[in-house]
């Protein structure tokens, strides 16, 4: 009876698997995929129906933003207000990938969250719910922009033009 420590030789032949990947074509992805999800980002943001009213105080909630890392590195910022500064929120840990960040400031959480005194009044969310279905629509334009595609239409495109 084999030790539960040695392998056996079908784990091995699996393990012996190897996997080349296209990290010119990958890094085109992230960027067309960073891109998309920025403009998507940008039209929540810009459509949301931010309040403005009396008891929330006039012109509080009034500047939203978006910002794009990439491997943890900023690519984008985008601005709804006056200023165009746009600042990484402290709590957002950022990984390998694409992270995008988007919405309101103080006090504009606290309109969309509620706190102890007020309930929530969710302003951000019903434009983020609407628009989430159209995200295919925003990464796919992205990729024709950035003229990614797949290699099999590479692989007819070549054929098509012929040695």
């Amino acid at each position: 009876m084999p030790s539960p420590k040695v392998a056996s030789p079908k784990l091995l032949a699996r393990r012996a698997a190897k996997v080349v990947l296209n990290h010119a074509a990958l890094d085109a992805i992230t960027r067309a995929t960073a891109d998309g999800l920025f403009e998507l980002a940008k039209a929540i943001v810009d459509g949301a129906d931010a309040p403005d009213a009396t008891p929330f105080g006039e012109g509080l909630v009034d500047q939203g933003g978006v910002i794009a890392y990439v491997d943890r590195k900023l690519v984008a910022t985008y601005s709804t207000g006056a200023d165009p500064t746009v600042s990484k929120p402290r709590a957002a840990r950022l990984g390998p990938g694409v992270v995008i960040i988007g919405g309101y400031g103080f006090p504009g959480r606290l309109q969309e969250s509620g706190t102890v005194h007020q309930p929530a009044r969710p302003f951000l969310t019903p434009k983020l719910m609407a628009d989430l279905p159209e995200a295919e629509g925003f990464v796919k334009a992205a990729c024709i922009k950035h003229g990614v595609i797949s290699s099999r239409r590479a692989a007819a495109r070549a054929a098509e033009v012929g040695p």
